[in-house]
């Protein structure tokens, strides 16, 4: 069972990967992101998948032990899922530098930080919902929503590849 805490922690970095990537895209702009481009979707995968084999793992342990035991929201994996569904959100941001984003009128930095500052609320809120749902879900189905969830990432993870390379 994941702690209150964990699961605050997570949608935190959830939503500052997002914030953070979006800035860091912009900083960088469009020279970097072409370096990057021809390979972000693979980082993703690879780290969803390697996530979401570890839970289909300790999914299938804990059918066997009749008992959950994951750390699946500890610190490390929590900057994994951090990294692997903020990976989009760096392009974003250099795409943002590119068409020089204009929400008010303001600076330029005004605006990047607050496109940036929307979109990492978006993915806590949308986090937090999933959290929410994967509760009441959980409860229901045990272990099998472990297998499920892992699979569910991988299942992103192929989506991501699927988008880029297609």
């Amino acid at each position: 069972r994941t702690t209150r805490r964990e699961k605050v922690r997570f949608l935190i970095v959830i939503g500052l990967f997002h914030f953070l990537m979006i800035l860091a895209g912009w900083l960088f702009g469009a020279n970097v992101s072409r370096l990057i481009a021809d390979y972000d979707h693979w980082i993703a995968f690879f780290l969803l998948a390697f996530l979401g084999a570890k839970m289909i793992r300790e999914g299938l342990s804990a059918v066997q032990d009749d008992e959950v035991d994951c750390d699946l929201l500890s610190l490390r994996n929590t900057l994994m899922f951090g990294i692997a569904l903020s990976i989009d959100a760096l392009i974003t941001g250099f795409n943002l530098g590119l068409v020089k984003v204009h929400l008010y009128d303001g600076s330029p930095l005004g605006n990047i930080l607050l496109a940036a500052a929307l979109i990492g609320t978006a993915a806590f809120s949308i986090s937090a919902t999933g959290i929410l749902i994967g509760k009441h879900v959980s409860s229901k189905l045990g272990s099998k929503a472990e297998i499920f969830g892992g699979a569910i990432l991988i299942l992103i993870g192929l989506k991501v590849l699927y988008d880029h390379l297609l």
